[in-house]
């Protein structure tokens, strides 16, 4: 499914269970040689200090530039949950006379960036809760996969071009991580250019169990997010309709092969992994993460 299906309205569903385009740099591309093999291993767990940049200009694809200074935490972030077979948990509500108050969900580990997202967030009109999931999504990848290389500007780009971050259709990106009404496209039953993806969850996930549909601010698809899913908000839930869970299993798609993001041909390589369109998908994603960091490049 294509940057064509983008403007996907915001639909309510079955509640699922929940476990133009710039030239790049010629020498961006000299730099990018070959990758074979399999991707590492999880890689060396390293205590967040702060996120610098990593790279030259030159050896980042195209001009997708990370910001200076980038997200930070003073302490390494809870390490998600793999997987999860709870059941959602409801919104917190005053106390029923003779009935047990909720418990409080426990502290979002992504609001540790609350005051690089505050600041990028205003520079790139993007929902605080949003830019908070794509650079803890990023810090991460960066502790158990850096040599991937993979920036929040990367997700944020197909964020916007999936959903415009969770915002599709008039839906309201939730303080929470979710939208409301939740995010899911139409049944991919091979009509109007749809790829035919018969069901895979038994309507699990999205709702419908004769096929498959692209589902959260993401757009995973249910084979996707049963192979990726994690729980990266800390709540016990593993939901592909929060943008903090969703985030974090991209990131973890897109690290999945052997490639290097900081390279044209590996990036490339990555985005097309999560959508192999003919429909100039991988571009439209690439101008929009150009633009995120551009606009913050000088962000501190």
């Amino acid at each position: 499914m294509g940057a064509d299906d983008t403007a996907e309205e915001a639909v309510t569903v079955t509640e699922p269970q929940v476990e133009d385009n710039r030239e790049v740099h010629d020498k961006a591309e000299a730099e990018d040689r070959p990758r074979g093999g399999h991707r590492r291993g999880a890689g060396l767990w390293l205590p967040i200090v702060i996120f610098v940049v990593l790279l030259a200009v030159a050896a980042v694809v195209g001009r997708v530039i990370v910001p200076a200074g980038g997200p930070e935490a003073g302490a390494p972030p809870p390490t998600p949950a793999g997987s999860s077979s709870a059941t959602p948990q409801p919104s917190v509500t005053p106390p029923v006379p003779g009935l047990p108050s909720l418990p409080t969900p426990p502290p979002r580990p992504a609001d540790a960036l609350d005051g690089w997202a505050q600041r990028i967030g205003s520079m790139v009109n993007v929902p605080e809760v949003a830019i908070e999931a794509y650079g803890y999504a990023q810090l991460m990848l960066q502790q158990t996969d850096p040599q991937c290389h993979l920036t929040w500007t990367t997700l944020a780009g197909i964020a916007q071009v999936e959903s415009t971050h969770g915002q599709a259709g008039g839906a309201v990106l939730e303080p929470g991580g979710r939208s409301s009404p939740p995010i899911a496209g139409p049944l991919l039953d091979g009509r109007n250019g749809r790829p035919l993806v018969r069901d895979t969850d038994a309507g699990a996930f999205d709702g419908d169990a004769t096929y498959d549909r692209n589902m959260g601010p993401m757009r995973l698809v249910p084979t996707v997010w049963r192979a990726q899913a994690i729980d990266a908000d800390v709540d016990g839930i593993l939901d592909p309709y929060d943008i903090d869970d969703a985030s974090l299993a991209l990131a973890r798609l897109l690290c999945s092969g052997a490639e290097d993001l900081s390279k044209l041909t590996g990036w490339t390589a990555a985005v097309e992994r999560f959508r192999n369109t003919p429909a100039g998908y991988a571009r439209s994603v690439f101008r929009e993460a150009d633009n995120y960091g551009q606009l913050t490049r000088n962000a501190g």
